[in-house]
């Protein structure tokens, strides 16, 4: 209990109303529990980190915005709410960026069975999607593309960080991948084609938890720390 911090409870605290709002509350009232649950985040890592990465308070701030936006209105910003989702990538994408070495990338990482599985399952989950969506947010089509295209980007980097086996907890980069995979897939037709409660309580749990294991990666990992060829087998 002593190693537990105000950062932790607040988090924690905030975490729970979340999900307390998303099962028994009116969604609108997420557009001001997410918020706070984002900033207890972000106040977690800035009590613990040594070496601020300023890229990964921009994407907590971007990511404030279009959490505000998506329980204002979801349709009516839907292409602001594509951009700042699209901003959010891009961000996290640069704090990472560090902890990925090119030439430890082998040309046979990008031939390997599971990457072209998961590929064709993304491509495919994304096709889908897109047919089903195409005439509501046919407006947006631009938006949605590069909102797309950033996730993906970002998605390959922390497969490719994971795939280069350096650091201990590259798989926590890989359960946010699944995670945003996840949030993508499941948030537009919650929003635009097929509302469901319990899709908003698994929505949101995986948004946060998604955010903060994502923090969790940056605190407990540097750039410079990797771990001995020796060690990875132990």
């Amino acid at each position: 209990m002593k190693k537990i911090k105000v950062t932790d409870i607040l988090f924690y605290l905030a975490f729970l109303v979340v999900i307390i709002v998303a099962t028994f509350f009116d969604r609108k009232y997420l557009a001001y529990a997410l918020p706070l649950t984002i900033f207890s985040i972000g106040a977690i890592y800035l009590c613990n980190t040594k070496k601020i990465n300023l890229w990964y308070v921009l994407s907590l701030v971007s990511m404030i915005f279009c959490d505000v936006l998506i329980y204002t209105d979801f349709i009516s910003n839907f292409s602001y709410i594509c951009i700042l989702t699209s901003l959010y990538f891009i961000f996290c994408t640069i704090a990472i960026r560090k902890y990925l070495f090119i030439k430890t990338v082998q040309r046979s990482t990008f031939l390997s069975i599971p990457i072209l599985i998961s590929s064709a399952l993304v491509a495919y989950l994304i096709f889908s999607i897109s047919q089903l969506l195409i005439d509501m947010v046919r407006e947006a089509i631009p938006e949605v593309v590069f909102c797309l295209f950033s996730s993906t980007v970002y998605m390959l980097v922390a497969y490719l960080i994971y795939m280069q086996d350096t650091y201990r907890d590259g798989l926590k980069l890989i359960i946010v991948s699944c995670l945003c995979i996840f949030i993508i897939s499941l948030l537009p037709i919650n929003e635009l084609f097929y509302f469901n409660n319990i899709f908003t309580v698994l929505i949101n749990v995986a948004h946060v938890l998604s955010m903060y294991i994502f923090m969790k990666f940056l605190l407990e990992t540097t750039p410079e720390k990797t771990i001995d060829a020796n060690e990875r087998y132990l």
